[in-house]
């Protein structure tokens, strides 16, 4: 089989898009304008808008490169910045409304520590619970989880 420009084009789009998902941000935006500008590239060739010259491949490949990468930059900024951090956000935690038995006081204005999951938590009384302070032994539920935080409410029997 010849690995001819159009099937190099392909290839190279493909492999970029099969790399996504493993970039880290900023080579992120640079494999998808890649990817974009080889499909675009492979494209041209496929209809006869595009001789199959090396050096006119290669321009073209990076004048599209180039021009796509303009044109996603914002978008894509604007993407991450509005995005949801799944591993932040409290309202889809698998841990919201497991129930755990206080080895600590809990109070509303500081700390106290938790094991759970095989890890060492910071936990603190959810701001929205009528008590304000919870004793040890005392049955509560995660009411929200961040990353090393648990916040806990009273369990209403």
């Amino acid at each position: 089989m010849e690995l001819n420009l159009l099937s190099g084009l392909l290839l190279l789009a493909l492999l970029c898009l099969a790399l996504l998902p493993f970039a880290v941000t900023g080579i992120l935006e640079v494999l998808l304008a890649l990817a974009i500008g080889a499909f675009i590239s492979a494209a041209l060739i496929w209809f006869g808008l595009l001789q199959q010259e090396t050096s006119l491949v290669l321009l073209s490949l990076a004048m599209l490169t180039a021009l796509s990468a303009v044109l996603l930059w914002k978008p894509l900024r604007k993407l991450q910045k509005s995005g949801v951090r799944l591993q932040e956000d409290s309202s889809i935690s698998d841990f919201v409304g497991t129930e755990l038995i206080l080895t600590e006081q809990a109070h509303k204005d500081s700390d106290s520590h938790i094991q759970f999951c095989g890890l060492e938590w910071r936990v603190r009384l959810d701001p929205a619970d009528q008590a304000t302070v919870l004793d040890v032994g005392q049955s509560v539920l995660i009411s929200s989880a961040s990353v090393g935080l648990l916040l806990v409410k009273s369990k209403i029997l």
